[in-house]
């Protein structure tokens, strides 16, 4: 066989092994991407030339020159006034592009397709049709094909115009045998699209997927190609480069090797290839979530970090802007996936010895630690020889002698200061939690430090009501009072029985207030029957020496954080479990400082001889559970100073409708049904009311390795139990109840 026969078998086995919906949808929507890459016709209005440098430069100007920033308007609301006026060729582009983004979403409902495309098309002055071919392609439902990437997708609709209008304008400025150079070879097509400008890599990935579905994988997220990558990279002998074009050549030669073990079309996620990659448990309907694109921006962290035994390496450090480890014996540690990896190579005797503290700061150092970092190099427990910003990732580099595990760090401060206490002896440690030891040892450092406004190590993703709405299930009505109330009374509490997604709302409500996922405005504690005004504002803490010392509580730092900053840059304060503690006695003085109209207005506080005001810019989300009956009734104090918003099941809600639907099964729905009538039940009785209904989020999520295997195990271990305590006077009626929820899922 020739190398050419060779190649037409795997690209021929390639081609098999992609699933046809996939491919199908990569067809329709490569009718567009023809246009767009050749003659630049509008599919809309074929009499219109629309793919053109000058319509995608005005396209890009309208929203990259005129963002609309803040949480007052949804993103399909900001488009609308950015569209306003525009040219026919500008609206058609965006309408078209509208289409690309959205028609490889596998959880997209055909109707907010579709709605999505006509609401972009009303701004054209004479109205233009959806054209019957698109209409069928926009008919697709749910559930069938492509990729689900997530709400930091969904909710980036005003950065993807942008990078897909850049990506046009540089298109069209190539000459005509560079342009066919890339339309021919899917790679050239990669590397134009990587040279057009800053990378935006979800909508790039969908783009050439829909353009070369035959080459690239459906898979969006540039962190979980990576992943799987580095999972599966041993069945090609190794990675072949650290470049995002790498990663993709790996991913197609990994589909050759995998096809004739799987024998069929599969997708990466497809049951029995998850496995081989990710965790056994890993949703095999959908595309996994990306960790890094979903995750929140990770605030910078602290870290106490020892230049080898007694600072042996300091000097060498400090002057050549490094920080290293040892453990000379691993290769790069870029290739250990996991803990247990490492483990396992330093202990090849199979001791079974943990090594924990040597094998997390070996992982720590690969994968935890992040550029803007700030590291204090220690000598010892009683000093501190240093302090720097990390300037690097982590690199390997085999020809230094020793510690050749490596990052770049700026240090910025370099000398002899006593350690305030007892350092720890690791060789590297996370104190990013220690807000009060963290404070100490910054104050080595400045004589008379300002606050800083918290910094993050990475870039702050838009988050919006449309965000908001995607991820809560609760109606846009419902969201728009919610938002009213706590901008007018700057405090709220959220009240609900179990289940119906408190907590996860509340952060969700702050980042949609801020505009941003900006987990530096945001902090939460929990109240507890113990807890204090000095666990929450300040107090006397005992000191290791026997002493006390005056520790300021994290509210009181709160405050001063939202202060140091922009007036108008919201800050939000979270308060778990608001109802459990004693209020008079933890917020004291303050419960006059948080209403509303006493924002700014100062009072001599109780430990400190110092007066303190509650900032304009905090607000106040707490949570409290209806159906607690071990609570006391509400500190009528604290109900006039917050207003009260009551969170009931989302059962039917659009959004839990479009998960239930995504779920496909059976057995979901009928529990759900079930669980609703059982709602009507406990809202009915006087005993009871609609406090303690059942909550959507014990049915939102799966968590067993079994497609439904999870529900019975809700069923058991979750309702039954609850209704038991709801009706521990009625067993009769709780066990009724519960033999129609073990019904639903038999």
């Amino acid at each position: 066989m020739t190398t050419e026969q060779f190649d037409e078998d795997v690209h021929a086995a390639i081609l098999a092994s992609r699933p046809a919906p996939d491919m199908q949808v990569a067809r329709e929507a490569g009718e567009i991407v023809e246009h767009m890459l050749g003659d630049g016709r509008s599919i809309i209005d074929p009499s219109t030339t629309i793919w053109t440098a000058e319509a995608a430069e005005e396209l890009r100007a309208r929203i990259g020159d005129n963002p609309i920033v803040g949480a007052g308007q949804g993103q399909w609301d900001k488009l609308d006034l950015q569209l306003k006026g525009a040219p026919r060729a500008v609206v058609l582009l965006a309408a078209e592009l509208v289409f690309l983004r959205e028609h490889p979403l596998r959880s997209a409902l055909p109707e907010t397709r579709r709605a999505h495309v006509e609401r972009v098309l009303s701004h054209l002055d004479v109205a233009a049709s959806i054209p019957e071919s698109m209409s069928s392609w926009l008919a697709r439902p749910a559930g069938t094909a492509g990729f689900e990437p997530g709400s930091w997708y969904n909710g980036a609709l005003w950065l993807h115009v942008i990078w897909v209008s850049t990506f046009v304008r540089h298109w069209r400025s190539l000459a005509e045998h560079e342009r066919d150079l890339a339309q021919a070879d899917p790679w050239e097509l990669q590397r134009v699209m990587l040279a057009s400008g800053k990378d935006r890599s979800d909508i790039r990935n969908a783009l050439q997927f829909l353009a070369r579905p035959d080459e690239f994988e459906p898979i969006s997220s540039a962190g979980m190609k990576s992943k799987i990558r580095a999972a599966l990279s041993d069945r090609i002998g190794g990675p072949t480069g650290d470049g995002l074009e790498s990663i993709d050549h790996d991913l197609l030669a990994i589909r050759a090797a995998l096809a004739p073990e799987v024998g069929g079309p599969f997708h990466f996620w497809s049951p029995g290839v998850a496995e081989l990659w990710g965790p056994s448990d890993i949703n095999t309907t959908t595309e996994p979530l990306d960790s890094v694109a979903l995750s929140e921006p990770r605030p910078r962290h602290y870290w106490l970090y020892s230049p080898g035994a007694q600072a042996s390496e300091w000097a060498e450090f400090s002057a050549s802007d490094i920080m290293a480890i040892g453990w000379d014996a691993l290769d790069d540690l870029s290739t250990y996936p996991s803990r247990e990896a490492i483990r396992q190579v330093l202990d090849p005797g199979g001791t079974g010895a943990s090594m924990k503290n040597g094998v997390l700061a070996l992982w720590q150092f690969q994968n935890e630690i992040a550029v803007g970092d700030i590291v204090y190099a220690k000598r010892g427990r009683r000093e501190i020889v240093g302090r720097g910003e990390v300037t690097s990732g982590a690199r390997y580099e085999p020809g230094r002698p020793s510690f050749r595990h490596v990052r770049s760090v700026k240090w910025t401060d370099i000398g002899s200061w006593e350690h305030p206490g007892d350092a720890a002896t690791k060789t590297l440690t996370d104190i990013t939690t220690f807000h009060d030891y963290v404070g100490r040892l910054e104050a080595l450092f400045t004589e008379d430090a300002e606050l800083e406004v918290p910094t993050l190590s990475s870039p702050v993703p838009e988050y919006d009501m449309a965000a908001f709405l995607n991820e809560v299930y609760i109606s846009a009505e419902r969201y728009e009072r919610l938002s009213a109330l706590l901008s007018r009374k700057k405090n709220v509490i959220l009240a609900g029985p179990p289940g119906v997604g408190k907590t996860y709302a509340a952060k969700r409500l702050a980042y949609s207030m801020m505009g941003a996922k900006d987990p530096s405005r945001v902090q939460m504690v929990q109240f507890h029957q113990s807890y204090s005004y000095e666990d929450f504002m300040m107090g006397y803490r005992p000191t290791e020496s026997g002493g006390f010392t005056l520790t300021e509580g994290p509210f009181y730092r709160f405050c001063d954080l939202a202060r140091a900053d922009d007036p108008d840059r919201p800050y939000f304060f979270v308060v778990d479990e608001i109802n459990r503690g004693n209020i008079s006695k933890i917020f004291g003085e303050l419960l006059m400082l948080i209403e509303a109209d006493k924002r700014g207005q100062e009072l001599r506080l109780l430990y400190k001889n110092e007066t303190f005001s509650v900032p304009p810019n905090v607000h106040i989300i707490g949570m409290m559970n209806t159906a607690d009956r071990s609570l006391a009734v509400l500190d009528y104090a604290l109900r006039r100073r917050f207003g009260f918003f009551e969170m009931g099941p989302g059962f039917d809600s659009t959004g839990f409708r479009r998960w239930q639907q995504d779920a496909d099964s059976p057995t979901l729905d009928a529990l759900v049904a079930v669980v609703t009538d059982l709602n009507t039940a406990i809202g009915d009785d006087p005993a009871l009311g609609p406090g303690f209904a059942i909550g959507h989020s014990f049915l939102s999520r799966s968590v067993g390795t079994s497609k439904d295997g999870w529900l019975y195990s809700v069923v058991e271990d979750e309702l039954i139990p609850l209704l038991d305590e709801y009706w521990f006077d009625e067993p009769g009626r709780a066990d009724e109840w519960a033999s129609r929820l073990r019904a639903a899922v038999a």
